[in-house]
């Protein structure tokens, strides 16, 4: 994907935030210096940069990567076998090691008791540069750890530099993206660089109304996080999370979910419990949204969050990338062709006595082969003349209708 593709590989390469950028060299510094700085917290919205960040300081830096996240840890004896060891020695041809506890607002929600016991413990005594990630600073989980780390500050990146990062990249990729659609992607990003790449990468060689259905990015967990904590976690607090988290449409969810479960889910049995559940998703947002009994969306949320995650009983696999749903695709490219056809059906409806969904649904098609049968009888001239007089449908009405110029 190209956010794997483009992610940085040094600090100077992250865009939009100087200051923190700032902070993170000083910290770099101090740790050469064997000066043994504070922990520091990198928080911020989704999609800022704050893990390319830290990344990209340890590889910048020579520094060994030891990585803790939400998805992979789940109890406090993983916890203190992996991190207290790493802490107190140097890797291997004594190097550094940047200790990494990605997303701990979530971590901390995840982990038996006793985890805040550790992680005072890996504050106090770690010999090695720690840096912690979080969405919300102030979240309640992680109140132990506010007097003990130094605040860097990650903020939403303005449109223009997101902007120049995406001309960057369909120059580098050698595509062609109009200008106007790089300038709504970022526009749309709300800050969030990686949601902006991913916007990106579904724009590469489709329409441009596709854009309408990529919607606004003024939420804290984009789709593709929020599909990595539904398929990954295996937890039914992680997967909920992330929605009561974010905005994104449970709509849309269950069109990227439907999209994605033989991708992420290699065993039957797992793949048709999730199909199962995201069934019985779909029934419910269909009544919620059929009857305005909104409560009902609280059922469809479960289950297209929690119900797909607690599906998967064996491995997940990342071999494949996230696919875009294929349906919003189709419906996107056919846009133009079905506000022709509901036009049509608009004018017949008075004609024929019934409602414009009946008439695309079974007189159309029926339309269609008289035309293509008068066409070969009588000719194009006088079947035009015909359906003209008689139903008000014209030349270009027919060409619809036939899907070919005549």
């Amino acid at each position: 994907m190209l956010t794997d593709k483009y992610v940085p590989n040094t600090i100077n390469n992250i865009i939009g935030n100087s200051e923190a950028i700032s902070k993170l060299f000083e910290f770099a510094q101090a740790v050469h210096a064997n000066a043994k700085p504070r922990p520091i917290m990198i928080f911020g919205p989704t999609g800022t940069g704050k893990t390319s960040a830290a990344h990209a300081l340890a590889y910048g830096n020579g520094f060994e990567l030891l990585e803790l996240n939400a998805s992979d840890y789940r109890d406090v004896t993983t916890l203190e076998k992996v991190l207290l060891p790493a802490s107190r020695s140097k890797g291997l041809f004594n190097k550094n090691i940047l200790i990494l506890l990605d997303e701990i607002d979530e971590l901390s929600k995840k982990l038996d008791a006793g985890a805040e016991k550790i992680i005072r413990e890996l504050i106090k005594s770690s010999k090695q540069p720690v840096i912690f990630t979080a969405t919300d600073f102030w979240d309640k989980d992680i109140n132990y750890l506010r007097m003990s780390v130094d605040k860097v500050e990650f903020k939403k990146v303005p449109p223009k530099e997101i902007e120049k990062l995406l001309d960057k990249i369909i120059t580098e990729e050698k595509v062609s993206v109009k200008k106007e659609v790089i300038e709504e992607i970022a526009r749309r990003s709300d800050g969030d660089v990686r949601g902006a790449i991913n916007d990106l990468e579904a724009m590469i060689g489709a329409k441009d109304e596709l854009l309408e259905n990529l919607g606004m990015r003024d939420r804290k967990t984009e789709i593709f996080g929020v599909l990595d904590k539904i398929f990954l976690s295996g937890n039914f607090d992680m997967a909920r999370n992330s929605m009561t988290k974010s905005d994104v449409d449970i709509g849309m969810l269950i069109n990227w979910i439907d999209e994605n479960i033989t991708k992420r889910y290699p065993m039957k049995k797992d793949v048709e419990e999730a199909y199962s559940n995201l069934s019985l998703a779909s029934r419910f947002y269909e009544k919620a949204s059929r009857t305005n009994h909104y409560e009902y969306f609280r059922y469809a949320s479960v289950f297209a969050s929690s119900g797909i995650a607690l599906s998967n009983k064996g491995r997940t696999t990342m071999l494949k990338q996230y696919s875009f749903p294929s349906n919003i695709r189709y419906m996107s490219s056919t846009k133009g062709d079905r506000i022709n056809l509901n036009s049509i059906a608009e004018r017949l409806s008075p004609i024929l006595h019934t409602n414009k969904k009946k008439i695309i649904g079974s007189y159309l098609p029926i339309l269609k082969i008289a035309i293509e049968n008068s066409i070969k009888k009588y000719g194009k001239e006088e079947t035009l003349n015909t359906v003209a007089f008689s139903m008000g449908i014209f030349e270009d009405d027919v060409e619809i209708l036939l899907g070919k110029k005549l």
